[in-house]
């Protein structure tokens, strides 16, 4: 979509429709700008491409101070440019002078950002800090109240499969329809973990790969005991160096493998992001 379909120009007669109405469902972004002034271009690039990037999730709504005095004096604007964000009717937000990106970016996710990102940002950070059983403990809560969410089993399920109650999370699974959200997160794993069952442990492996560096199936072995001990970028490390030596190996076998990380790390992960694009990289 262009630029167009999220942006419109704010006057005194259409200020109340299409800011104080349309702030009641997503928030409205007001950028205060003087034609010609060379110091708002910045900041006008800058909404131009987040409100493309948003896809509808804020609308940018821009007031020319010169035609729109009335609105710059009630608005209290004591700066050129400034940015002030709109949500439900309210104030959420006020930026003057050059806006800095992350600043908005920040205010602005923090806005659009549905429940689930917000419960899924909330068990990142308490995985961060080693507290996954605290993540579990606060999953299942959310649960109770949104029972029909199946996207919070699913990430249950992954949780559990981490903390190595797999039977738990196979019952979880076993209930939920096949297409929802995410649920090739929790399956890749557990298909890693079948794939490991009868290896034998990390250091075996990893002294089986060393013994014979062309036995390329001991690699792969390798591989998959360090993706199941949570050591998932330098087996992805071993996977590509496998790529390297033999592509169609095991009928593409580490290719196919590097998608079923990547389904496991999830949607957006950064990690999976840079492996997918070194996989092509050796691939063509």
């Amino acid at each position: 979509m262009s630029i167009d379909s999220y942006s419109v120009e704010i006057n005194a007669q259409n200020f109340q429709s299409e800011v104080g109405e349309k702030s009641q469902q997503v928030p409205v972004l007001l950028e205060f700008y003087a034609e010609g002034a060379e110091q708002c271009a910045p900041t006008t690039a800058l909404l131009q491409k987040l409100v493309v990037e948003y896809q509808g999730k804020f609308l940018l709504a821009r007031v020319d101070i010169q035609q729109n005095q009335q609105l710059v004096q009630q608005l209290q604007v004591r700066a050129l440019p400034s940015v002030k964000i709109i949500f439900q009717g309210q104030m959420a937000g006020d930026f003057e002078g050059p806006a800095e990106e992350q600043q908005l970016r920040e205010a602005l996710d923090q806005l659009t950002m549905s429940p689930m990102d917000r419960v899924r940002d909330q068990i990142d950070l308490l995985l961060e800090q080693g507290e996954r059983g605290q993540a579990i403990q606060m999953l299942q809560q959310v649960m109770a109240d949104e029972p029909a969410n199946f996207g919070l089993h699913v990430e249950l399920c992954d949780l559990l499969i981490m903390e190595g109650q797999v039977d738990d999370a196979r019952k979880i699974l076993e209930g939920l329809p096949a297409d929802a959200e995410g649920i090739d997160k929790p399956k890749s794993r557990l298909e890693f973990i079948e794939l490991a069952g009868d290896l034998g442990t990390l250091d075996e492996q990893r002294a089986k790969a060393e013994v014979d560096p062309a036995d390329l199936q001991a690699r792969f072995d390798y591989a998959i005991k360090l993706i199941v001990n949570d050591q998932v970028e330098t087996g992805l490390e071993a996977l590509l160096a496998i790529l390297q030596v033999d592509k169609t190996w095991g009928e593409e076998k580490a290719r196919l493998t590097m998608i079923k990380v990547f389904n496991m790390l999830g949607k957006g992960n950064e990690l999976a992001t840079s492996y997918r694009r070194k996989m092509f990289t050796y691939l063509h």
